[in-house]
């Protein structure tokens, strides 16, 4: 069912990345993670292209899904569909315009296509997934990290030019961990980065365990760090809840389980 719905949109050549939490798991991030999320280009003939293909898989609204149309899309309303029936049903999240993201066709340029289990899939870059996680979901965070060293996997990452970008998004000591280890001459970029990072990088060249004295702190920079980007995403979400509410009050949402 999946595999019909992405060789559907292949076919009828809609623009679309598969983002957040199947990419992660793609780019070995992530072991597991149940709804299939789109970044769908907000364009008026795309958007038509794209219903069409949800009513030839027989899609349902699930969940407060305003009217899916370009003008909501370019807004950062999201969309949500149900595939399938009773017993064999995925759930479906569609953005155009997702939170910390560069236009689609900036992200388009940067991404590629990965061999899944529903054929060759469109996938958002790494660098794109990383922002698109920064979430208010604490649990995001520990994904964050691991993309951060798979990014040194892809063919575009460069050694030593993306060290700070990938100590600028490492939230966990164990990824910091195998990034030094793995890249020790990293710890010169954590000097210009932070200095309580960089003396952890020194610690962990010197011993394979560094003393809580050095971890402490980077522990709670990770922590404020993290705070701060949960707090953006919190107001990035304000305005836009907030018409979703308007949107309920006025009896203007899709009424779930209706067909496309």
């Amino acid at each position: 069912m999946i595999a019909n719905f992405f060789q559907n949109l292949n076919a009828s050549k809609i623009e679309y990345l598969l983002i957040s939490g199947q990419a992660t798991v793609l780019y070995g991030a992530a072991t597991f993670s149940e709804d299939i999320d789109l970044w769908l280009n907000p364009t008026a003939e795309n958007c038509d292209r794209f219903l069409t293909s949800l009513r030839a898989c027989g899609a349902r609204y699930y969940k407060l899904t305003p009217p899916f149309t370009p003008t909501n899309l370019q807004r950062g309303h999201g969309f949500h569909f149900v595939l399938g029936d009773v017993g064999d049903v995925a759930f479906l999240d569609v953005m155009g315009n997702p939170p910390r993201a560069d236009s689609f066709s900036a992200a388009s340029e940067k991404a590629c296509w990965m061999q899944t289990e529903w054929g060759e899939v469109r996938t958002v870059g790494i660098k794109a997934l990383v922002e698109l996680k920064k979430t208010q979901r604490l649990e995001d965070y520990p994904i964050i990290s691991k993309l951060a060293l798979a990014w040194f996997d892809q063919p575009g990452a460069k050694v030593p030019d993306d060290f700070i970008w990938a100590l600028e998004n490492i939230f966990t000591l164990p990824e910091l961990t195998v990034f030094f280890t793995e890249y020790p001459e990293s710890v010169t970029a954590a000097s210009r980065f932070n200095p309580k990072v960089a003396a952890l990088g020194r610690q962990l060249l010197t011993t394979a365990d560094a003393p809580e004295s050095a971890e402490q702190p980077v522990r709670e920079l990770f922590q404020q760090r993290i705070a701060e980007l949960q707090m953006a995403d919190r107001h990035y979400w304000r305005d836009i809840i907030g018409e979703l509410k308007a949107l309920r009050a006025a009896g203007k949402l899709m009424l779930e389980g209706s067909e496309i």
